[in-house]
């Protein structure tokens, strides 16, 4: 096991004792050697090394942020303080990094990049808020505010672009995970654990609970067809998919939404679909599971991925696609049900 393989471990098992369920997730692969930044290196990676993410998916668009699916199939819900467990984890996979599920000993508020940072400074600035609780730097240059339990979900604050907030049902990327950049997260000095998190402002607070909608009770309507050119297979494929993305569970949405995209993508390509149709359709699917109205950037990025795949590979897809596996590539057999979502960044 490498250094930053027993910093991993380690490191998964300390927030398991201080009863912090962990889950394990995907780590980069540098598309070049073996490259890695280990915590404590001061040069920036080579431009030249690209990470891919250890699914091997080439679509992946949350490369080492999403669960480990041969090990937590059903992704955080498969989180656990359970030592020996997560020792067993550590040792199949020692280069897998960590996540913590949030909404049990803390949520968190998590800025993505300047212009998240910049709205929360405006925001700080306005009404004076301050947080004295653990902070983490991730490696994307982004920023993790620990904060206490709110019982919320994962929403996107609102009037607050570029920032999200991971509560009941989500989790976090933590140190000393590895991002695709190859820099580490790191705690900010003397803003770890050790302290506790902070009392959320009733101001954030009010940006969060509008967010907390109920989902649709109503099943997915089949759109009627906008010209002549869907066939009985793929109003029927359609039908089968948007089912298969309205009941997905949290910990598969995501995965599920982007195969059921390129799936019918592929039938798009061969015009037996009409491309606004289905984009409309999926767009209800997303909304009725949930994603739309917790991951909504994320939502956009899977379905411009799998659009973009699909529509690369005309022809009729496989049949029947299994909602709890992976699209195989040629480096992977098909596994690795995580759900990825920006939860994890």
């Amino acid at each position: 096991m490498s250094r930053l393989g027993w910093q991993l471990r380690d490191a998964a098992v300390g927030y398991a004792s201080r009863g912090i369920p962990v889950l394990p997730l995907h780590y980069p692969l540098p598309h070049r050697g073996d490259l890695r930044v280990l915590p404590g290196d001061q040069q920036p990676p080579s431009p030249a090394v690209e990470a891919r993410c250890s699914c091997r998916d080439p679509g992946c668009g949350q490369v080492g942020k999403h669960p480990l699916g041969s090990l937590v199939p059903h992704g955080v819900k498969d989180a656990t303080t359970n030592r020996a467990r997560i020792l067993a984890w550590w040792t199949r996979h020692p280069q897998a990094n960590i996540g913590l599920a949030t909404g049990h000993r803390f949520d968190v508020l998590d800025i993505d990049g300047p212009a998240g940072a910049q709205a929360i400074r405006t925001l700080a600035a306005a009404h004076g808020l301050r947080n004295s609780g653990p902070l983490v730097r991730t490696g994307g240059g982004g920023w993790h505010y620990y904060w206490t339990p709110t019982g919320l979900g994962n929403v996107c604050p609102a009037g607050l672009e570029h920032v999200d907030w991971r509560g009941r049902g989500g989790y976090v990327v933590a140190p000393p995970s590895c991002h695709a950049s190859g820099r580490p997260y790191q705690w900010a000095p003397g803003r770890d654990l050790d302290i506790p998190p902070g009392q959320v402002p009733a101001v954030l607070l009010e940006r969060l609970q509008p967010h907390q909608r109920q989902r649709p009770s109503s099943p997915v309507q089949l759109p009627a067809a906008a010209d002549g050119t869907s066939g009985r297979y793929g109003r029927a494929a359609l039908a089968e998919e948007l089912a298969r993305v309205a009941t997905a569970p949290k910990g598969q949405r995501n995965r599920q939404l982007w195969e059921s995209t390129r799936n019918l993508y592929n039938l798009v390509a061969t015009s037996a679909l009409n491309q606004r149709e289905v984009d409309q359709a999926l767009l209800a699917a997303a909304e009725r599971c949930g994603l739309l109205a917790e991951e909504p950037r994320q939502t956009y990025r899977t379905l411009a991925s799998g659009r973009q795949v699909g529509l690369a590979h005309p022809g009729r897809p496989r049949q029947p696609t299994d909602p709890e596996r992976i699209h195989p590539s040629p480096a992977s057999s098909a596994r690795g049900a995580g759900e990825r979502t920006k939860e994890g960044r």
